[in-house]
């Protein structure tokens, strides 16, 4: 699933979120006019932040843990770098690494021309279908 659909999803969900927040009574339930209102019992604060509550756990596993599930997983594919791999970089360029440094890569693009990058500019194994 690419990144527009869980956005769109995302959105949706917000959505939901903000009608069901806006279908909520903004005042005391059965209060008679002109009536002074006491402290809110422990369950009225309950059932007014179970909305707010709601929407940060869709909000989190929607959008929050999929970004930190794919950058934890980036980071193990720049850690295991090798001689030989066929890469992406972030600009596009599709190469074979010839030499790995702690913090550098260096890749054939074509006979005779390599090319040094950063480690964090690799975004992906060339051939591997994104999800």
């Amino acid at each position: 699933m690419n990144r527009f659909v869980h956005r769109r999803a995302a959105s949706a969900v917000m959505s939901a979120a903000l009608l069901v927040l806006a279908a909520l009574p903004a005042g005391a339930q059965g209060a008679a006019p002109g009536a002074v209102a006491g402290p809110p019992a422990p369950l009225a604060l309950i059932a007014q932040f179970a909305p707010f509550v709601l929407v940060f756990a869709i909000m989190y596993f929607m959008m929050i843990r999929p970004q930190q599930q794919k950058a934890a997983e980036l980071g193990k594919l720049q850690a295991a770098l090798a001689k030989g791999d066929r890469v992406l970089t972030q600009a596009g360029i599709y190469g074979t690494v010839v030499g790995v440094d702690e913090d550098k890569v260096v890749l054939r693009v074509d006979e005779n021309v390599k090319l040094e990058f950063q480690r964090s500019t690799i975004v992906g194994r060339a051939g591997e279908a994104k999800k």
